[in-house]
């Protein structure tokens, strides 16, 4: 994953659902062809971004799905990181047609902002620039 931000990478994590960037004001997932997320699968997660934002600053997650895979949409309800009171946001990167179906439904079990993108970039300028000000 290359950031076309100007932003450094401080960590990459290859994790068992996937590959997880962690930049300063946001962590951007790409998860492997066929997963299915679930709660359970997070687990190893979490500790990671305890550990990257646990210090109150604003952060958001990017989802980059380049990757087909499914989530249960009704899993956002119980999601750990809106836990978190500086999480503020979710930015889903659609790359085809039926991703942009999917994301349809999750947006309405979110309890976060949940935007849609088409390109990383968009994702990222919303991360670094629009919400976080």
């Amino acid at each position: 994953m290359k950031s076309k931000s100007d932003d450094l990478l401080v960590q990459k994590y290859d994790l068992a659902l996937g590959a997880y960037y962690f930049y300063d004001r946001y962590f951007i997932a790409e998860i492997k062809e066929g997963e299915v997320i679930t709660l359970e699968k997070l687990q190893d997660l979490i500790p990671i971004v305890q550990k990257h934002f646990g210090n109150g600053e604003p952060f958001s997650f990017i989802s980059d799905r380049i990757h087909s895979h499914s989530i249960f949409p009704t899993d956002y309800m119980y999601c750990p990181l809106i836990q978190m009171d500086n999480f503020k946001g979710y930015g889903v990167v659609t790359h085809n047609k039926t991703s942009e179906m999917s994301i349809k439904i999750e947006k309405h079990f979110a309890q976060r902002p949940f935007y849609h993108f088409k390109n990383i970039q968009d994702a990222i300028d919303w991360a670094k620039n629009g919400l976080l000000k």
